[in-house]
């Protein structure tokens, strides 16, 4: 009799046993999926996998105890959305363009401003084919006025802007030509141009009745290099860079990337090839980048990256906080022609902008008659650059 009590005995703490196992197991497979879900939530990036509406729901819920006001924070925002696919790489102030990577975008006569039309009396313009964009256009008057204004001098010429892929392949043909060379580090590549954009622009300089590219960076014509980047022009090629941009130092070359992202190359040091590449730390989910421009005024910029599907969602800060907000901030959004958009606002505007005062006494204008125009054609200075 006690042989059989005994049996209960082991039968009923084997029971015990694997009960136990089974529930230390179910943890184990509890505990793991939990794991597994917290690292999948770490690693999943809130442009790619959150629409508008889980954002700001998501937002909305923690607004009360972790809304922050660091504007380069993403919790200091709730946000909307728009929606850009491959074809929009292209479009925008920022797109990056050299000898390695097409221009995307497409520009039209149509949606261009011919500068001989446009421009104010403090500079000249080779003719009525030059054509740039109307921000071009805009910062261009506003940047030689204040030059003339400080310097009293005239003499600068806009000699190029937009350019065909076909006339951009006649000036390759022809450096290739001089050169002997089977590539060139003068002119870009038809279809790499960022002449290509609307957004660049060659300058000279008019003296004697000659052009002479080499001193637009030097004397008073230094004062374009030093304040350009007030008005959204960087130098495009500068000197160092060559490496990175693929042509030789150009003074005369400059295109337009808009105040705050000129400003902020200026203070870098930064040419656009390591800018474009630069502003890739700056994302919704890693943090924002803050621009002061000389006028006082705050922008913030990040990067999209695009995304494996048909379309990127782009989110666009709102001004309130509150979900039932709509007002956004005053923003543009651009390609950067390779891989992702770059989306820039006003966080907040300055007192006024920046401009050097003109001198008490202006030097006469050199050979202008004092409507910006050349008193006489000056002679060809041997082809046009990249």
């Amino acid at each position: 009799m006690a042989n059989v009590y005994a049996k209960k005995r082991y039968k009923i703490k084997y029971k015990n046993l694997a009960l136990l196992l089974a529930i230390f197991l179910l943890l184990i497979l509890l505990i793991s999926r939990g794991c597994s879900a917290i690292f999948q939530k770490k690693d999943k990036d809130p442009l790619q996998t959150l629409s508008s509406d889980d954002m700001n729901s998501d937002q909305s819920e923690a607004s009360t105890i972790q809304m922050t006001t660091d504007p380069t924070l993403q919790t200091s925002y709730t946000f909307d959305s728009v929606k850009k696919t491959a074809a929009d790489l292209g479009e925008g102030d920022l797109v990056l363009v050299n000898n390695k990577i097409k221009y995307l975008g497409e520009v039209t006569d149509e949606g261009l401003d011919v500068v001989r039309e446009k421009k104010n009396s403090a500079y000249a313009v080779k003719d009525y084919t030059v054509l740039v964009r109307p921000e071009v256009m805009d910062a261009l008057n506003r940047m030689m006025l204040d030059f003339y204004n400080a310097t009293g001098k005239d003499g600068v010429m806009v000699n190029a802007g937009y350019r065909t892929l076909e006339y951009q392949q006649e000036l390759y043909d022809a450096d290739l030509k001089s050169t002997g060379s089977d590539t060139s580090t003068l002119v870009a590549m038809p279809g790499y141009s960022e002449h290509h954009t609307g957004l660049a622009i060659d300058f000279t300089v008019v003296e004697n009745g000659k052009y002479d590219q080499s001193k637009i960076n030097q004397g008073d014509y230094l004062w374009i290099y030093e304040n350009s980047y007030k008005y959204g022009f960087v130098n495009r090629y500068p000197e160092g860079k060559q490496s990175l941009t693929m042509i030789d130092n150009e003074p005369w070359h400059f295109r337009y990337v808009g105040v705050a992202h000129a400003t902020a190359m200026h203070n870098l040091d930064y040419c656009l090839e390591e800018y474009i590449e630069y502003l890739k730390n700056f994302t919704v989910s890693t943090g924002f980048l803050s621009i002061k421009t000389d006028d006082g005024s705050t922008y913030i910029t990040y990067f999209t990256p695009q995304s494996k599907e048909e379309t990127t969602d782009i989110y666009l800060p709102k001004k309130s906080p509150s979900p039932q907000s709509k007002e956004l901030y005053p923003y543009e959004i651009s390609g950067n022609n390779i891989d992702g958009w770059i989306v820039t606002f006003l966080y907040e505007q300055g007192a006024g902008s920046v401009s050097p005062a003109a001198p008490e006494e202006n030097e006469a204008p050199v050979d202008g008659n004092g409507e910006g125009e050349v008193t006489s054609a000056p002679e060809d200075d041997g082809g046009e650059p990249a």
